[in-house]
Parts: C-alpha cells; sequence; structure tokens
C-alpha cells in the first residue's frame, strides 16, 4: 500500500510541475522590402506590420520562431544574418509557399563584402532563397556551423579574401546538419572547395543537390569534403562541370562518402582526378563518373576519372573520362579496393587509358575493364575484359540486355533493399543477382509486386 501510494504522490507531484511550466508558444515575423512598407511597427508580427530589415528581425526571434520574407523581390545586405538560435528564415510565394526563384538576398558584392548567412544553432533552417553576390574568406555565401539550409540557390558567390574557402557554402565547426535540395552554381573561390567546403564537425549531410560551374584555385571545383567526424554523405547529387585549377575538377574526398551520385563534365588543370580525388578510406558508391578531363600531360599526374591513394569504391561505371597522357579511367598511388565497378571506354595513352597503378596493394573484385589488371601493385579476380555494352556509348551508361554485366557482381550486405543510379533495386526478387556498374538491368516486361 505504501508503494502504491507513493506512485500516486510522484505521478501527481510530475503532472503538477508540467502543468506548471507555461508552454513556450511561436512566434511568426515577416519581412517586406522598404518600398513595400514605409513605417515598420514593433513587433513585425503581421504583414501589415512588417520589418523591412532582416537582420533586425532575426536578431529578435528565438526558438521554435519563424521569420517569412516576402517574394519578388530583392533585398540588400549590410551584413551577414547570424542565425544563433532554432528559428526558421524563409521565403513567402503564393500560397505560403517557398519561392527561391523570387526572393533574392544579395551580399552586394563587389560594393561590399557580406555573407548572407551564418548558422550556428543545430534547430536553425535558412530555406527558399536566391543567395547572390556574396564574398567572405570562408564561405562567400553561408557560414555553416549547424543546422540546415535546403530548397535555396547559391550562385555566383566569392571567397576570395586572404585565401577563401568555400565559394558558396563553408561548413564547419562542432555541429552538424547538412545542405538539402539545393543548386549551387557558378560559384568561385581562391583556395578550396567552390561550390562547397566541408572542414570539420559533422556528420554532414549533402543531399538532392546540383554543384555545377564552380571554379577553385586549389582543389575542389565542386566540393571538397574533410570532415571531421565519421558519417558525413553526399548523396542523390549532380557534381557537373566544375573546374579546379590544380587537383579534383568535381570531388575531393577526403573524410567523406559519395552515394548515388553523378560526377561528369568536371576539369582538373595541373593535377590529378579530374572527376574525383579520393585521399584515405573513403567510399564511393553507385556512382556514375563520366566525360571528367584531367589536363596535365603527365603520367603521374593523370586521373580522368578518379585518383586515389585508398578508398573503397563498389557498383560505380567510370566510362568516357580523359587525359592527353597516362590514365584516362582511374590513377591509383595506394591500396584501394573496387568491387563490381565497370572502368571501360576511357581515353589516355594507350595501354594505361583505362587504368595506371604504380604504389600499393589494390584489389579488383568481379570487375569489368580492359586490359586484365596485372601489376605488381594490384590483385584481380573475376574480371571482365568484354565490351560491357550500353545502351549508348556517349549518352547513356545503362547496361542492353547481352551485357557481360548482368548477373556478374557479387552481393553484399549493404545492397539489401538498396537502390541503383537510376531507383532500380539492386537485388530483385527473379535473377537475384547484383550486376557489375552503377545500374541494374531490368528486363522489359519486369512486374513489380508491392507489399
Amino acid at each position: 500500500m505504501k508503494v502504491q501510494y507513493l506512485k500516486r504522490m510522484l505521478i501527481g507531484l510530475g503532472l503538477a510541475m508540467v502543468l506548471a511550466v507555461p508552454w513556450a508558444s511561436a512566434t511568426n515575423y515577416y519581412v517586406v522590402a522598404s518600398s513595400q512598407q514605409p513605417s515598420p511597427t514593433w513587433p513585425w508580427t503581421n504583414w501589415g506590420w512588417a520589418h523591412t530589415n532582416l537582420i533586425e528581425v532575426v536578431a529578435a526571434a528565438r526558438d521554435n520562431d519563424t521569420v517569412y520574407v516576402t517574394n519578388n523581390q530583392t533585398y540588400y545586405l549590410t551584413n551577414q544574418v547570424t542565425v544563433s538560435y532554432a528559428i526558421t528564415v524563409r521565403s513567402w510565394g503564393p500560397g505560403r509557399i517557398m519561392d527561391p526563384s523570387n526572393t533574392i538576398l544579395s551580399g552586394r558584392y563587389p560594393d561590399a563584402t557580406n555573407r548572407h548567412f551564418q548558422l550556428t544553432n543545430s534547430g536553425a533552417t535558412v530555406a527558399g532563397f536566391t543567395l547572390t553576390k556574396g564574398c567572405e574568406s570562408n564561405g562567400g555565401s553561408i557560414l555553416l556551423q549547424n543546422g540546415m539550409v535546403t530548397n535555396c540557390t547559391i550562385v555566383s558567390n566569392y571567397a576570395q579574401n586572404n585565401g577563401g574557402n568555400g565559394g558558396g557554402l563553408y561548413i564547419g565547426g562542432s555541429g552538424s546538419g547538412g545542405v538539402w535540395n539545393c543548386v549551387i552554381s557558378d560559384n568561385t573561390t581562391s583556395n578550396f572547395g567552390a561550390g562547397i567546403h566541408i572542414q570539420s564537425g559533422g556528420p554532414w549531410q549533402i543531399a538532392n543537390c546540383r554543384i555545377s560551374g564552380g571554379t577553385a584555385y586549389n582543389y575542389g571545383g565542386g566540393i571538397l569534403a574533410n570532415s571531421a567526424t565519421a558519417g558525413t554523405i553526399i548523396s542523390n547529387c549532380w557534381v557537373v562541370s566544375n573546374y579546379a585549377r590544380s587537383y579534383s575538377g568535381g570531388i575531393a574526398l577526403y573524410n567523406a562518402e559519395c552515394h548515388n551520385s553523378f560526377i561528369m563534365g568536371n576539369t582538373a588543370d595541373l593535377n590529378q582526378g579530374g572527376g574525383i580525388r579520393i585521399v584515405g578510406q573513403n567510399l564511393l558508391r553507385n556512382c556514375l563518373i563520366a566525360n571528367n578531363i584531367c589536363l596535365s600531360s603527365s603520367l603521374d599526374n593523370s586521373g580522368g576519372g578518379i585518383a586515389a591513394n585508398a578508398g573503397l569504391i563498389q557498383n560505380c561505371t567510370i566510362v568516357s573520362n580523359s587525359v592527353p597522357l597516362g590514365a584516362g579511367g582511374i590513377r591509383l598511388f595506394g591500396s584501394a579496393k573496387f568491387e563490381n565497378t565497370i572502368i571501360w571506354g576511357n581515353s589516355g595513352g594507350g595501354t594505361y587509358s583505362n587504368w595506371y597503378i604504380t604504389a600499393g596493394a589494390s584489389t579488383f573484385t568481379n570487375c569489368c575493364t580492359s586490359p586484365n589488371i596485372v601489376s605488381a601493385f594490384a590483385t584481380a579476380v573475376n574480371t571482365i575484359t568484354n565490351d560491357p555494352r550500353f545502351v549508348n556509348n556517349a549518352t547513356n551508361f545503362q547496361l542492353q540486355s547481352d551485357s557481360p554485366c548482368i548477373n556478374a557482381g557479387v552481393n553484399q550486405d549493404w545492397m539489401e533493399g538498396a537502390k541503383d543510379l537510376y531507383g532500380y533495386r539492386r537485388i530483385d526478387n527473379f535473377r537475384k543477382t547484383v550486376d557489375i556498374g552503377a545500374y541494374e538491368y531490368l528486363s522489359k516486361g519486369t512486374v513489380f509486386i508491392g507489399h
């Protein structure tokens, strides 16, 4: 009886304490252009009272609040907007939807040097803007130390001061978060990571983004990924048509994973890795690495598609990459593992067009390439040296029905429930064996049964 009484007393006391704590109410704030609001009225909590200064409104907001910014306007910033609470800053278009195309924040470069946002709270979100003409030494548009950026167009920003990094976004600090559903284009850096530079913290998620047109003086025309924490992943992204003067035209992968992504049409000028350069034990899975170029005329500095000293490359298609001399496909200067991967149709230096290996102890398991891997620095098992039979050797790298790569891979635990680059199941219910390359062959007339 005493125990039951004590339980009832504690439950009642707990309920009383909960009832005594007031619920935190969220506040909506509103921002319009100065031409629309001659006299903003505190507390700026409806459109009639809306403020014209985004910086001041965000400074007033607290956890769980939302700051709405009306569309069809360009807002010229006089300083960065610092988001240090768990608030959402987002555009407002017709029907309350986000409208990034018509809600533009300008950092006013070259007339001024302002980045757009600094995010320091794990609950901070910036959503639905075009962010342009920002300029800072680290993060021309955004310094992301914690939180999330989503549904933004981050275009024509600069990290050029004092050897700047991250023309679009500089990601670093002790926090975590990510970038989702963004277009990151035509950004420039005088150092590393023209589109995105991931320097520290994490894990970070870069997902469903298009990173294009970036120009880096050193590494990473598209992305430099060097998170301090395991678990940083680039997934379902298009990294296309970026340029690096030195290494890694598309991606410099130093401590991260890249899944289900297209790495295409990137250029490295002086050194290795037109598409991607992998340094360390990183994972590249279900990716297409195609039509990338390394302009170096040195055999050692080649690697039109991939240059790597380590890493695990699974079910990728590495095709139509080129160099003036050397390995148009892959250049290995350390111990890497290739599994279920196609390395085909790359151009460079004759024998070395698809691969060139000079150090380490790399392994190739159930891969398709030509010639067969015969090297003092690598071993190969179950290599296919016949044409993989793409649907189109220039534009469509899915497999034809007579491809020798169909059902020729090795099944692995990660494939259960996984999708290929086109969205098909890696292990289907009919053949039950994985194909080689980034794409699974789907027979015409195949019937899917949902459960």
